[in-house]
């Protein structure tokens, strides 16, 4: 609407002031609305094709024995897939703003789906139902991710945000259970990370540092350094007998840590642009860390010896040079039985790709 009022006004204030002083004839006046009339359109497209729908968050979900996959970004709608059949069966509606994180958790023996956004909550749903279980408030800031954290027998879900603080509810009743504010800006991601039989709960910061919490009383475990720019994912990866974690940011680079000791292992550096996305990848009995961003394609790594062992094609976008990248969430869907990557990022569309064959 915007576009479409400055345009005819344009258009009238050019052939007017044209008239007016009798620069151009009236046929010469007309053609030059039109080429502006052509200029503001293609302006037009140009902007809505930068700003339009795009997928920032991809989860697999439980429905009974099936997994599906929910998927969400720009449009402030939660779509819910069927891998195997690329069909929609579903679309949950009800945030206010930008979906940055999806995440599965458990209450009550059945799996929902927990989600948060820029209109400062999260939200837990059926996703097979489409029915909002519950809304989630207390953050004053857009969220940016949400987890699942065991807490002896129960879980609890973690969130984490804009306004540099970590929220912990009982996922059961909605209640607020603690609110951890370390002073270290922003939140960029969440993850639960096993650790010595216990879970502890893994947060990004803007500080540049990656910290480690007792979840159960808030109580901050470590912090681990190293990053030179903001961590933007995080995500436990199994190695061999032991379970690390894995971080990653803008400083392109990704980290495996012992969270035990707080140990640095390995550093992995991307071959081209920040990096957004890691997640855990289980081909047959081997476990690969998968890691997306602005680069082209998803890399594969193994987090034993801390080296690239393949790539998968990743989510295109217009500018993107390399035809692939611009990757801004990842997982693993089971897709007719086989293990793949699913992917979402700026090219409007939601991605699943073989993990074995040519490419790994």
């Amino acid at each position: 609407m915007v576009f479409r009022i400055l345009r005819i006004r344009l258009l009238l204030v050019v052939i007017v002031a044209l008239a007016l002083f009798r620069v151009l004839s009236v046929v010469q006046a007309l053609i030059a609305a039109l080429a502006v009339a052509v200029v503001l359109i293609a302006v037009r497209k140009a902007v809505l094709k930068a700003l339009a729908p795009r997928f920032s968050a991809v989860c697999q979900v439980r429905v009974g024995d099936r997994p599906l996959l929910a998927f969400a970004g720009s449009q402030r709608v939660i779509r819910v897939g069927d891998p195997d059949t690329g069909d929609l069966v579903g679309f949950l509606k009800g945030h206010g703003g930008w979906v940055n994180a999806l995440c599965e958790v458990e209450v009550g023996g059945r799996p929902l789906l927990a989600s948060g956004g820029d209109d400062r909550t999260v939200r837990l749903w059926e996703p097979g139902t489409g029915r909002q279980v519950s809304v989630l408030k207390g953050s004053r800031a857009a969220v940016r991710g949400v987890c699942q954290v065991r807490v002896g027998d129960g879980v609890l879900l973690a969130a984490g945000g804009d306004d540099e603080a970590l929220r912990l509810w009982e996922p059961g009743t909605g209640e607020p259970v603690r609110v951890i504010s370390p002073g270290a800006g922003g939140v960029m991601a969440v993850c639960a990370v096993r650790s010595e039989g216990r879970d502890l709960l893994a947060s990004a910061h803007g500080d540049r540092t990656v910290r480690l919490w007792e979840p159960g009383t808030g109580e901050q475990v470590r912090v681990l350094t190293g990053h030179d720019g903001w961590p933007t994912a995080l995500c436990q990866i199994r190695a061999a007998d032991e379970v690390l974690l894995a971080s990653a940011g803008i400083d392109e680079k990704v980290r495996l840590w012992n969270p035990g000791t707080g140990e640095q292992l390995h550093v992995m550096e991307d071959d081209f642009g920040w990096l957004h996305a890691l997640c855990q990848i289980e081909v047959g009995e081997r476990y690969l860390l998968a890691s997306g961003g602005d680069g082209p394609g998803v890399k594969l790594w193994d987090p034993t010896t801390g080296e690239r062992v393949g790539t998968v094609g990743g989510a295109q976008h217009f500018l993107g040079p390399f035809g692939c990248g611009w990757v801004r969430a990842l997982c693993q869907i089971q897709v007719d039985g086989e293990p793949r990557i699913a992917t979402g990022g700026y090219d409007k569309r939601v991605e699943t790709w073989r993990l074995t064959g040519q490419n790994t």
